[in-house]
């Protein structure tokens, strides 16, 4: 895959992430130019600060993810990852339970494990328990889903794998997860198991 393409369609999610919050912002500012009503008002009020937070939230998040933030050098705060992991799913659908991390790790295994929470989660259509369990590296950790019909789509898992796949923007995420293990020289192992859970491990080559 072109990296012009892998970018285009990097940007293509992160736009489709952004975008829900955001039109909702915009919905309720333009509530608030209109309305007049108290009880009106304060609804759209409560919209535009929920929103606005949630957006917060996700670009907070997709920067660690997907960008080349973490300060300098190459190590990178496991604590903020897993700081914004938590803000991410938040009062949402989704619990996530990330207990254990270490002081420092590679930019390339944190914004590893970061895209791994991301693919689990999207095997969570109606949502349940993200358990991230990082053991002395994050190219050796393991992130498991519990929650209705958990599974991973056909595309995804190929996209994970590395097998033939069209990547578009719904899956262009786990290819771009499989391509960082690859950069961080470790193999992504998926399972499905009884009880709708899912797993996807990290394993140093």
């Amino acid at each position: 895959m072109k990296e012009l393409e892998l970018a285009a369609l990097l940007c293509s999610r992160l736009c489709h992430d952004i975008v829900g919050p955001l039109g909702a912002v915009h919905n309720g500012m333009e509530i608030l130019q209109e309305e007049t009503d108290p009880d009106m008002r304060e609804q759209a009020e409560a919209l535009v600060a929920r929103s606005a937070l949630e957006a917060a939230r996700r670009l907070q998040f997709l920067r660690l993810a997907f960008g080349a933030s973490g300060g300098e050098g190459q190590s990178f705060s496991l604590s903020e990852a897993r700081e914004a992991a938590r803000a991410l799913y938040t009062g949402g659908k989704i619990s996530l339970i990330w207990e254990n991390v270490e002081p420092q790790f590679s930019k390339t295994g944190a914004k590893l494990l970061l895209n791994m929470i991301l693919s689990v989660a999207a095997a969570l259509p109606r949502g349940g328990e993200l358990i991230v369990d990082v053991a002395e590296a994050p190219e050796r950790s393991r992130v498991s889903g519990h929650g209705n019909n958990a599974r991973f789509r056909p595309e995804a898992r190929a996209a994970l794998t590395g097998a033939e796949v069209d990547v578009d923007a719904r899956n262009v995420q786990h290819r771009y997860t499989a391509l960082l293990a690859q950069a961080a020289d470790a193999e992504l192992s998926l399972e499905e198991g009884p009880q709708d859970q899912v797993r996807l491990h990290a394993t140093l080559r």
